[in-house]
């Protein structure tokens, strides 16, 4: 067994031994143990991890999330980049700089320059990760593409200031609820955005350390309480457990270290032009920990789904509590032209946001 497999394989007690040292750490020093511990993690774990959801995701995605997306020109979250990409490039000949922060291997990345170089768009990608061995890796694909002339790859921190020369599109994927200086960060890619350009992401905003909030854990308890025991098995712990056991994912690593600050961060700096988000008490169930007890072959399976989804839809709709995920489109600060809003303003997300903190925070004695 490689080393790397080891320590993939015997993760959980190493997440509980970082999680009870820093607990022991000054701020400082804790906040270089689990940035640390990310590198670490994001070095050891399989290139094919992203790719692990269970099938009753993509039942549910397909199913409920599709549909809402397309409606709002969203066909895919690869086919949101280049439409934005493609626009840029309309009516100039020079090339449409696109910048792509966080982006690990930059699989994504170098899929489309050579879409677009497939398809005429001239195009400058500059990537950016922490990690210089992701980065040495990405050049070396992305000349195996015959796309190394479009594409530079720089390993940075985003948690420290910069500016890059105006960029029409910057992508933010699945990135920004690992930076721990979040105002640092939203400030450089203002300050790297040409004046009509585009910011876009996709991103987890919900409580941080993927932690639920007060009122979607009360949903999630209540849904937990339906199910038999065969379907309550959570992967994490390995067993099967009365109640849903939430998680600070944060308390070893970066993993959502600030999440439940992105949307605000992000309005400070900027407006949206799109905001949609989604997924609160369901996203228990519909991911790796607890979402392979459902079978979307089996009907009964779906029908559970069908209504707990129902019943989360209509509580993000009515504002009983924020929810953990975000598509969004942003430009700046007056740049927005027709925003839309689906099916919150991403004010009113910030709003019961802090409405939440407030019934997360611990009573006095």
């Amino acid at each position: 067994m490689s080393l790397k497999s080891f320590a993939y394989r015997h993760r959980l007690p190493a997440k509980r031994a970082i999680a009870a040292l820093a607990r022991s750490l000054p701020a400082t020093a804790r906040r270089r143990l689990l940035a640390m511990a990310e590198r670490i993690a994001f070095s050891v774990t399989p290139q094919y991890q992203g790719e692990t959801l269970p099938p009753i995701f993509e039942y549910w995605s397909g199913r409920f999330l599709a549909p809402d997306a397309q409606r709002l020109g969203i066909g895919s979250p690869e086919g949101f980049f280049l439409d934005h990409i493609r626009r840029r490039a309309t009516g100039t000949n020079a090339p449409v700089r696109v910048l792509s922060a966080g982006t690990g291997s930059c699989g994504m990345e170098i899929a489309l320059a050579a879409q677009l170089q497939a398809d005429g768009v001239a195009t400058q990608f500059t990537c950016l990760d922490f990690n210089p061995s992701l980065m040495r890796r990405a050049a070396t694909t992305a000349q195996e593409r015959g796309v190394d002339a479009t594409m530079t790859f720089e390993a940075r921190d985003c948690n420290l200031p910069f500016e890059l020369p105006g960029q029409d599109v910057i992508i933010v994927i699945q990135f920004f609820h690992h930076v721990t200086e979040l105002e640092t960060f939203c400030g450089s890619l203002r300050r790297s955005l040409a004046a009509h350009g585009v910011l876009l992401s996709s991103d987890i905003i919900g409580r941080n350390g993927h932690q639920l909030w007060p009122d979607v854990e009360t949903a999630v308890q209540e849904a937990w309480a339906t199910l038999p025991t065969d379907k309550r098995h959570d992967r994490h712990f390995n067993t099967a457990s009365p109640h849903y056991r939430p998680i600070n994912h944060a308390a070893y690593s970066n993993e959502g270290v600030r999440a439940q600050d992105i949307v605000g961060c992000l309005l400070a700096e900027f407006d949206f032009e799109l905001f949609f988000s989604f997924g609160g008490a369901i996203m228990p169930f519909v991911e790796r920990r607890v979402g392979f007890n459902f079978d979307p072959q089996l009907a009964e399976d779906r029908g559970w789904i069908d209504r707990l989804h129902a019943i989360d839809a209509a509580a993000l709709a009515a504002g009983r509590y924020p929810a953990a995920n975000m598509i969004a489109a942003l430009h700046h600060k007056g740049a927005a032209v027709q925003p839309v809003f689906e099916p919150i303003s991403p004010q009113r997300h910030v709003e019961l946001t802090q409405e939440q903190q407030v019934k997360a925070t611990p009573a006095p004695r």
